[in-house]
């Protein structure tokens, strides 16, 4: 019996064919991977809601601070972040990580490599990781960190109950470092994110709504202030926050529950400009202040 093989015609017309399946079949793994990415990513927000809930039963319902002081690497051991907070409650740092953080490679921790090749102290290592967690926490609000006419920094966390709307009102979402001159995110996540408007009216005047405590001479915070236009490739485009999830963002709202939503969700209420130029015009949609 005779075996006939196939021909070079009927060779490449089967190639052309798994081809053809394979550019078919892409997206829906794609789409299949980046789905269980952000689940996955949704599932660490959830569990960090659960450590949040912990640490609030034992501080009298108060928020962490979200440092001690202004970012110390110098001296790392004087400061202490929000995740370093929490992390007795978490047991581990890669609960603050999200899988679909594309920038992150891995070379982060190289920064605790000290000159003569020994590893630096492990307080600095989590000290240094800790600030790349893509969980940004809303702190302006939630727990500004302001230096006083006294001389000294100190946090102001305010108590759960102080929030009127806990379902609305955003805690952690989704964040970067910085991104390239190209556009590119690298180097991780931001502990720290800022809220796209900042200023109201009331009464006729303009009313700052972080409401710093009296007796501030300066606070804590990232420069330029406020969200940069989005055609911008500057890490500040979303106020350090970054749509991980082809375009959407995870959050957790106070109330612990976790949602994807869009970049217009996060600006309801609020007349959006850059930096900080445009207005809260609605304090009951605005997810960011604590105040309806």
């Amino acid at each position: 019996m005779t075996r006939r093989g196939f021909t070079l015609t009927e060779l490449l017309v089967s190639v052309a064919i798994l081809g053809t399946l394979a550019a078919l079949m892409f997206p829906i793994f794609r789409s299949a991977i980046d789905s269980a990415k952000r689940t996955e990513c949704g599932a660490h927000f959830r569990q960090i809601g659960y450590a949040l809930t912990l640490y609030l039963g034992d501080y009298d319902d108060r928020v962490p601070p979200v440092n001690y002081q202004p970012v110390r690497m110098d001296n790392p051991i004087a400061d202490r972040t929000w995740v370093q907070t929490l992390l007795p409650y978490t047991g581990s740092l890669s609960l603050f990580i999200c899988p679909s953080d594309i920038g992150r490679t891995g070379s982060e921790s190289q920064m605790t490599i000290e000159k003569d090749g020994t590893v630096a102290d492990p307080w600095i290592l989590y000290y240094e990781q800790s600030l790349r967690s893509n969980l940004g926490y809303n702190y302006l609000y939630l727990s500004p960190l302001v230096f006083l006419n006294s001389g000294v920094w100190e946090a102001f966390p305010i108590r759960l109950n102080e929030i009127a709307n806990k379902s609305l009102t955003i805690v952690f979402i989704d964040s970067l470092w910085d991104r390239t001159n190209n556009g590119v995110p690298y180097g991780g996540g931001s502990w720290a994110v800022e809220p796209p408007c900042r200023y109201a009216m009331s009464g006729g005047e303009v009313k700052d709504t972080f409401n710093f405590p009296n007796g501030t001479i300066m606070y804590f915070g990232f420069k330029p202030e406020g969200w940069a236009p989005e055609e911008s490739k500057m890490w500040q485009t979303y106020g350090g926050a970054w749509p991980w999830h082809r375009g959407r963002f995870n959050v957790m709202y106070a109330d612990t529950r976790v949602k994807n939503v869009t970049v217009s969700a996060l600006t309801q209420g609020c007349d959006f400009k850059p930096y900080w130029e445009g207005l809260i015009d609605d304090s009951e949609l605005y997810p960011w202040d604590i105040t309806e």
